[in-house]
């Protein structure tokens, strides 16, 4: 019996084993029965028969395995395309729902030798050789369409963040502001109420950047020529004013002109001096050293207090991780995100530079950033 025969015949029998394999495929979406979990399989295996009777060429068989074949037509999705979107609104990881066309193509070929017995010929060969290559292609169709789809949530998370979440805190902030100036609220009764403004605002702008980061490969950026050293001093003004207990000193020798996001430029030197706050030795101070050669610009931000453990000094740029307490006395801020020095990283990497830290007993922890004065492109990961 020929392949596409046999998947035309015996789908019931494919499904009920296919049905069993992808039943134990572990998700954290929403449980589906059986009439569900096969939801399109019927159609995918019908596209699939009728491309085994289809003429083929040489050329049509390598870019069919290479998933570069178009089998969608104009205006109508394919059976595939669907299934992801079905999963994905279920809450199936690309993973599980890759496992699932590994559960399709396991049960058919397991039950096709199982019915030829040991009369199978070269015909048999070519057969499997394009059931593979189908399979190959309703995954790149599926994944293609589960990435686009991602694409379009991220998006629109992003927007719902940056308008929908913005527009209203911005609304409180000036009517706190405005309360204040009518003689209706004392300052000192209003700063809580900014104050939580500002820190919601900065938890949006984390969650932005790292959703951006995630879908894009690479945190967006937009270099302007301009002084590295005048844009850092007004960042290290505003955490000064911010921190007044804390001393925050720039220290810098020689020539800071080049290309950089001066936006981002400002979010990194402001997470990293709000991290050394954070985490540094109560009211000691934290230093910024910049230093510069020909075709690099290097900068540091220092602070006293208990060092980071050896195990911890990668992981912290991990994103939702955050350094453990270390005692002390030191402050926290244990309602951070945790994405902080990730965000930092990213947006030196955008640069094109390289950032790292050093922590040890008595000497305090550094973190130090090297930066093209003209970033290249970076390829994202």
């Amino acid at each position: 019996m020929r392949l596409s025969e046999f998947l035309r015949t015996q789908t019931k029998e494919i499904l009920e084993a296919w049905d069993e394999f992808a039943a134990t495929v572990e998700h954290t979406g929403t449980e589906l029965d059986k009439q569900e979990l096969r939801d399109h399989a019927a159609e995918i295996l019908q596209t699939i028969a009728e491309d085994l009777d289809r003429p083929q060429t040489e050329d049509e068989q390598v870019d069919k395995s290479k998933g570069l074949s178009d089998s969608t037509s104009e205006g109508e999705d394919t059976a595939a395309q669907t299934h992801a979107d079905i999963r994905m609104i279920s809450g199936f990881a690309v993973d599980a729902m890759i496992t699932e066309y590994r559960a399709l193509r396991s049960s058919v070929v397991r039950l096709w030798l199982k019915a030829s017995g040991e009369s199978g010929h070269a015909r048999d060969v070519i057969d499997l050789t394009r059931f593979n290559e189908a399979i190959d292609q309703a995954i790149a169709e599926s994944v293609g369409r589960y990435t686009e789809q991602t694409k379009r949530s991220t998006d629109l998370f992003i927007g719902i963040l940056g308008h929908d979440i913005r527009n209203p805190l911005g609304t409180i902030s000036m009517s706190a502001q405005y309360l204040v100036r009518s003689g209706q609220l004392t300052a000192a009764a209003a700063e809580p109420i900014i104050n939580s403004v500002v820190r919601i605002n900065s938890v949006i702008e984390q969650v932005v950047d790292f959703t951006r980061g995630q879908a894009e490969g690479v945190m967006p950026i937009h270099p302007k020529p301009g002084n590295l050293v005048s844009q850092f001093f007004k960042v290290v003004e505003e955490t000064q004013v911010r921190h007044p207990n804390v001393p925050v000193r720039l220290d810098s020798t020689g020539n800071f002109d080049g290309s950089w996001d001066e936006g981002r430029m400002g979010q990194l030197l402001s997470n990293l001096l709000g991290n050394a706050i954070s985490y540094g030795a109560s009211n000691e101070p934290v230093t910024v050293y910049m230093w510069e050669n020909r075709e690099e610009v290097f900068f540091s931000v220092h602070n006293t207090g208990n060092p980071i453990p050896p195990q911890e000094q990668e992981r912290i740029f991990k994103p939702l991780a955050r350094g453990a307490g270390n005692g002390g006395g030191e402050r926290r801020e244990p309602d951070g995100l945790g994405l902080g020095l990730y965000i930092c990283k990213e947006i030196v990497r955008a640069h094109g530079g390289t950032m790292g830290v050093e922590s040890a007993p008595g000497s305090g922890t550094t973190f130090n950033v090297k930066l093209p004065r003209r970033p290249a492109p970076v390829n994202p990961l």
